[in-house]
């Protein structure tokens, strides 16, 4: 590589013309396409402006330039469920708690930076005390962080006692979560995360994986209110009731969906709504990375959560890689794993690609996930062939994150 020092941070303003990145002889895969085409990729004010056949770009004076080699170019991988607060140990609930909440946006801070280098170039973090998460996205975007673009739901909508109460905006009835989505629209949130089940971990008590938590017509009038703020919603959502509620109200993604029927996947398909099933997290979970309560309930969990995921596979919803990365046993990244298990339900291997790239930008309505002119200049190089081995993508050679070239690790 030559041309100026890269860096994650933003350099000095110039008088000058602005700086471009030139990344040259590349085997670029554009996010959807079945195959990988001979390009140079120019990239200025943090877009992608053009492909050209390969080695045909001159570079200029300020220009930075990346040699890919002949190696693969894919564009920067999103994970579409994180929690940059927790730590991704046994119980990382407990850690926030005994951390405080400055300690524990140092934490989130360092996680996001994790991600980033190894090519996650965009999260969307679906949980955080104190709003946390919101302010990380924050930092990121106006550079006083390394870190991907982060979109932040901070404190979920949820009814009072439910699912995951530490980082809940407790709101029961109709008007309360329409003024709870509201009030997280006012902070800066970037989607509205709401809870319509129980889950595996959070409370050692008085909580079931499969029973439903904010009503149809709560769901309804809170994915409504959002979606009048251009917010996009997405739903914690395990049991079978739940998740037909979610689906019927308009929720957008439906985080893990573990039982699902053939008629809630036939709605989900008609109406576009997408899954990110989270498969990872509950083997996990299940195989003891967690208490002992949570891997009780992960058992159950996974003996359903694959025949339900290749249901919705057969009936077309579209699907996308979401880790629960910060869960127990779920380190920041865990990009990869998902990766894996996706291959192991039945999807092909650029399916699996699209799904940490193209689908999850389209899922989040983000100009992410994608290499053409005017998507944003977040980029990796990849030793091998990613269309035969997605799991590779997970492990860049290089990354390129708002135009800047980041050291992996």
């Amino acid at each position: 590589m030559s041309g100026p020092a890269p860096s994650g941070m933003p350099g000095p303003a110039s008088s000058g013309p602005s700086p471009r990145l030139v990344v040259r002889h590349a085997q670029v895969w554009d996010g959807e396409s079945t195959d990988l085409r001979a390009h140079d990729v120019l990239c200025e004010d943090g877009l992608v402006r053009s492909l050209e056949p390969a080695g045909s770009i001159r570079p200029g004076p300020q220009d930075t330039v990346l040699e890919a080699d002949g190696a693969a170019l894919l564009p920067g991988l999103v994970d579409a469920h994180v929690h940059l607060v927790w730590s991704g140990g046994s119980d990382p609930a407990a850690v926030v708690d005994e951390d405080g909440e400055q300690l524990t946006a140092i934490r989130a801070a360092a996680n996001a930076g994790a991600h980033v280098r190894a090519g996650v170039t965009t999260v969307a973090d679906l949980g955080s005390n104190w709003d946390v998460a919101i302010s990380v996205a924050r930092a990121a975007e106006r550079g006083h962080l390394v870190g991907p673009r982060i979109l932040a739901a901070g404190r979920t909508v949820a009814m009072t006692g439910g699912h995951d109460p530490f980082w809940v905006n407790p709101c029961d009835g109709v008007d309360a979560v329409v003024r709870g989505v509201r009030q997280q629209a006012f902070l800066g949130a970037g989607i509205i995360k709401t809870a319509a089940t129980g889950g595996v971990y959070g409370r050692a008590e008085g909580e079931e994986v499969g029973a439903g938590e904010l009503t149809y017509e709560e769901l309804a009038a809170l994915t409504h209110e959002a979606h009048r703020r251009g917010l996009k919603v997405t739903a914690h959502a395990l049991g079978t009731e739940g998740i037909r509620d979610a689906v019927r109200a308009g929720v957008d993604i439906i985080q893990h969906g573990v039982f699902l029927t053939e008629e809630i996947v036939a709605d989900m398909a008609e109406r576009g709504t997408v899954l990110s099933p989270t498969l990872a997290v509950y083997r996990s979970i299940a195989e003891g990375g967690g208490p002992a309560y949570a891997a009780a309930k992960a058992t159950e969990v996974v003996r359903a959560h694959a025949d339900s995921v290749r249901m919705a596979l057969a009936a077309g919803v579209p699907v996308i890689a979401g880790t629960d990365a910060g869960s127990p046993g779920m380190p920041h990244p865990s990009l990869a794993a998902e990766l894996a298990c996706l291959q192991d339900v039945g999807l092909g291997p650029v399916d699996v690609l699209r799904a940490a790239t193209s689908a999850s930008g389209d899922a989040l309505s983000r100009p992410v996930g994608r290499i053409v002119p005017g998507t944003v200049a977040d980029l990796l190089v990849v030793a091998g062939d990613p269309l035969a081995d997605p799991v590779a993508a997970a492990s860049p050679t290089a990354v390129v994150s708002r135009q800047r070239v980041l050291t992996p690790g």
